[in-house]
């Protein structure tokens, strides 16, 4: 099958042309005759009022009526015209037949040549003027040859060199005319090409700034997409996995490569990379120096996207990636402060421009955000297990010293070794075991019986560390009434002597110590 069947059709702008120019002259038509028959009525009645030559009034009323008629009844565009130029033509022949060549037929002659240029042809005018020549000619003759006298009279007579002059001053002015026509019509080609041309321009400029709006939106959902997809990681090395594979697929990209900035500002550390080729940098450890010239360290630097436009210089500068046509590197920004740099290289020329940078910047901007926010929550649940580490140890040794004081066992029943059926508990608090309950039974233990010992296991675990704490806050409330009546009984005394033993009493009394001894001294002591 053809497919140049379902192709449009390629149209001339010179026929389109022709066709405006043809659909303005119908428009023309009917203005032109209502006109006509106007201000020919203007000058048809005084002239049938002043003219006494029949002839002449019944050419003037015959061309009226004609051009009425075409003008009322709807004929064709080119009956109208055919009518209305031949009673132009009537007219000045009529005029010819009064008056001889001086008269006024010069005009109507004219008048035949501009309206048949005008609204039908060049090829029309030109007629035109043969039809006015070879009038001119024969009517000359009949005159000159004494075979016709003008209606006219009075008329002044015209000898052959007015006929000749009359003739020729038509010629002239009739290929005139036709080639002012000729060239308004070429320059209203002209005109109507390039209003076409710009008009195609435009059009094509519109296509273009449409494709490009549609690439642009399809651009920023794809970064969108990446957004809502890695926002939610806070592993950092999924995070960097999945952005990479988000990139790649959406944007067929061929290469990812993320790098941060190390502890000591100087380098770009390589944390993840696409690719058997990212896989060898990994191993190297790879990085990238903050100093170098390299758009890597460019886009840290400055803080702005970088394109890489020298091909030749991609390859030098990645000898492990041969197939790069194309390189941006974009800062990981959170609000001025450089986390590092994705790296995003492509197999196409030229597939990063400058208008893409700040799309490309907004993604980039949004796994700054991921990367920051997965580096809190991991520093978030590293402070929370060193707060449970710490929290374990205090239990441990609180309870610890608890047990050393005194042993906390309660026993009931006996321990029969027969019995198989053991359940052991232990008493768990807050991930740190204190101690375990111990139940045999001669029968096998039911879930709900497990599940019944574990809730109250639970509960006896919360009421214990709560009696702890009771007796712990008890404890250091006594310890402090204690010293704060000791001080106040300090305090009480009125003199060196009675403040020395105050204190001396005091402290033995309290602390039932068998000996307490104070000196001041200024001499240094040996130590006791």
């Amino acid at each position: 099958m053809n497919n140049n069947l379902f192709d449009k059709p390629v149209i001339d702008p010179q026929d389109v042309t022709r066709q405006l120019y043809t659909n303005w002259r119908e428009r023309f038509a009917l203005p032109l005759l209502i006109g006509v028959l106007i201000f020919g009525l203007g000058a048809l009645i005084p002239a049938l009022i002043s003219s006494t030559n029949m002839v002449l009034n019944s050419f003037f009323i015959i061309s009226y009526l004609f051009t009425l008629v075409v003008t009322i009844i709807r004929f064709s565009y080119f009956i109208r015209m055919l009518v209305f130029l031949l009673s132009i033509y009537m007219l000045g022949v009529s005029t010819l037949l009064t008056y001889n060549a001086l008269g006024v037929s010069l005009f109507y002659f004219l008048a035949l040549i501009i309206f048949s240029t005008m609204m039908l042809s060049i090829r029309a005018g030109i007629i035109a003027i043969a039809i006015d020549v070879v009038t001119y000619t024969f009517f000359g003759w009949l005159i000159l040859s004494g075979r016709f006298a003008p209606l006219n009279p009075l008329s002044i007579p015209a000898n052959l060199q007015d006929w000749l002059s009359v003739a020729v001053a038509t010629v002239m002015f009739g290929v005139v005319i036709i080639l002012g026509f000729r060239s308004l019509e070429r320059e209203f080609f002209e005109a109507q090409k390039q209003i076409d041309s710009t008009l195609n321009t435009l059009k094509e400029e519109r296509n273009n700034l449409e494709t490009r709006v549609q690439e642009r939106t399809q651009q920023l959902r794809k970064i969108n997409e990446i957004g809502r997809n890695v926002i939610e990681i806070l592993d950092p090395d999924q995070l960097f996995l999945r952005a990479s594979k988000f990139i790649e697929d959406e944007f067929n990209f061929y290469y990812t490569a993320f790098y941060l900035i190390d502890t000591t500002g100087k380098w770009a550390e390589l944390r993840y990379a696409s690719g058997e080729a990212g896989k060898v940098l990994r191993e190297n450890k790879h990085r990238v120096d903050l100093d170098g010239r390299n758009i890597i360290a460019k886009a840290i630097r400055l803080k702005t996207g970088q394109i890489a436009t020298e091909v030749n210089q991609i390859r030098l500068e990645n000898p492990l990636l041969p197939y790069t046509r194309s390189q941006l590197a974009l800062p990981l920004l959170i609000g001025d402060t450089v986390l590092g740099v994705i790296d995003m290289h492509s197999t196409k020329d030229n597939t990063f421009t400058s208008q893409d940078v700040d799309a490309y910047q907004n993604m980039a901007n949004g796994i700054a955000t991921a990367i920051e926010n997965s580096r809190l929550f991991q520093e978030a649940q590293q402070s929370l297990a060193e707060m449970r580490a710490t929290q374990r140890q205090y239990l441990q040794s609180a309870w610890d010293s608890l047990t050393i004081e005194k042993p906390l066992e309660y026993e009931l029943g006996e321990n029969d070794p027969s019995n198989q059926n053991a359940l052991e508990i232990p008493l768990s608090l807050r991930d740190q075991v204190i101690g375990q309950i111990h139940m045999a039974n001669t029968s096998e233990w039911t879930p709900e019986q497990k599940n019944l010992v574990e809730a109250i296991v639970a509960q006896a675990t919360l009421a214990l560390e709560n009696a702890r704490l009771v007796e712990e806050s008890q404890y250091t409330a006594a310890q402090e009434r204690l010293t704060n009546e000791i001080i106040a009984k300090i305090w009480s005394s009125s003199n060196m002597d009675n403040i020395l033993q105050t204190a001396v009493r005091e402290l033995g009394r309290s602390l039932e110590a068998t000996e307490v001894e104070i000196e001041i001294s200024m001499d240094e002591q040996d130590d006791r």
